[in-house]
């Protein structure tokens, strides 16, 4: 079973490289970036068979830790940069969704391990939508079936990054809704906040709508956290700011 999992990734990363490689694409790949450090750099992602094998056995095998950037969009120098290198990189090429580019960051990013829930790995996920206090964030993971023909897929990740908390956190997998993690997180971090959560999703009247709420809107949950901010201030946890 695990070969052929590692087969069709290593399928997928070879046909992503053919797409990279057709001129046709090149400015759909054309991406201003700016490093921890403060410097800023301009070219074209690049994939490459070294860097999706460096991601493919990376903590998490699905969340992307490196990205390839060359100056030019074929031929030339490439550089690979890691999630800890790169704060955020925007696409130049602009949509009526994005009209300033689609913009993807460096965060920590939940990535629970048997046994410890709150396990986080850096690495790079879309942005949908940030707010004022927080950001909706797209990522990967894997998902196994259960039964006798156990089938292991990966599937898309919609999640919160409060500001303050440590890591961005999943809400809706594959499009299911859970907050477990969510709430086991906040238990210890922010209770007052868990149970206002609890109390929206889970405990009042129309829970139910605002479950497909959350679904359909996933930055809704944001507007909980603006009113908790009002009158306790962000989540302080002191992890956040490691890297």
């Amino acid at each position: 079973m695990r070969i052929r999992v590692f087969f069709i990734y290593l399928m997928a990363v070879c046909c992503q490289f053919a797409v990279f490689a057709d001129d046709a694409e090149a400015e759909s790949r054309h991406i201003k970036a700016v490093l921890f450090n403060g410097d800023s750099i301009e070219g074209y992602l690049r994939s490459d068979l070294k860097t999706g094998l460096k991601n493919m056995f990376s903590k998490s095998g699905t969340i992307r830790q490196y990205i390839n950037v060359g100056v030019e969009p074929k031929g030339g120098d490439t550089r690979r940069y890691s999630a800890s290198e790169i704060k955020e990189y925007r696409f130049v090429e602009t949509t009526e969704g994005y009209p300033e580019g689609f913009t993807v960051v460096s965060e920590k990013i939940n990535s629970p391990a048997p046994f410890k829930p709150n396990t986080c790995v850096r690495g790079f996920a879309g942005e949908l939508y940030r707010g004022e206090n927080g950001s909706i964030l797209k990522w990967n993971v894997w998902e196994s079936t259960g039964g006798r023909n156990v089938q292991s897929r990966v599937v898309p990740v919609i999640g919160v990054k409060f500001k303050g908390a440590k890591a961005a956190y999943g809400l809706i997998t594959n499009g299911g809704v859970s907050l477990a993690l969510l709430r086991n997180y906040l238990k210890k971090r922010a209770p007052e906040f868990k149970k206002i959560i609890e109390d929206y999703y889970y405990n009042c009247e129309d829970h139910k709508a605002h479950f497909w709420e959350l679904r359909d809107n996933p930055s809704s949950i944001l507007r909980l956290y603006d009113e908790y901010v009002k009158t306790h201030g962000p989540i302080d946890d002191p992890d956040a700011l490691s890297m």
